[in-house]
């Protein structure tokens, strides 16, 4: 790939992302999360569970950070920690049903999010757009690293 095409991707991801900023808020009102918590369930409930070292990893954040991260959520009831059967040293981090029933309020909210936003769309247009997305997925899940 050259330059070229990279300046392209460059330019055209913060314009999707910021038209999707701009639709308004994405997750639910009533529960008070920061951001950065809210993003630690999401990575968590898609990945279904984490060791406290992987769950840094997906983050980017220093041990100490994630942890503290972690056990704000821990405390707040969204996440579960226990440590792993093998290793009483290694915990496994899952999502409760507390955080699983705040995902689900968050996909509620996605799915009349884009029902509002696909509105004015021609059935074409929004066949277009929703395959697009799915390719883009296909093409992350396959060169994920």
């Amino acid at each position: 790939m050259n330059d070229k095409d990279i300046r392209r991707l460059a330019e055209v991801a913060p314009n999707i992302m910021g038209a999707f900023h701009d639709l308004g808020r994405q997750h639910p009102e009533d529960e008070k999360l920061s951001m950065r918590q809210f993003q630690a369930l999401i990575v968590l409930n898609a990945s279904g569970t984490l060791s406290l070292s992987q769950f840094c990893k997906k983050l980017a954040l220093a041990p100490s950070t994630g942890t503290e991260l972690a056990n704000r959520l821990i405390a707040l009831n969204y996440f579960s920690k226990v440590s792993e059967y093998t290793d009483k040293r290694q915990a496994v981090l899952t999502v409760t049903p507390k955080g699983l029933r705040l995902m689900e309020k968050r996909q509620h909210a996605l799915t009349e999010m884009f029902r509002q936003f696909l509105a004015p769309f021609t059935s074409e247009h929004k066949e277009k757009f929703i395959s697009s997305f799915e390719t883009i997925w296909e093409l992350i899940k396959k060169y994920k690293q």
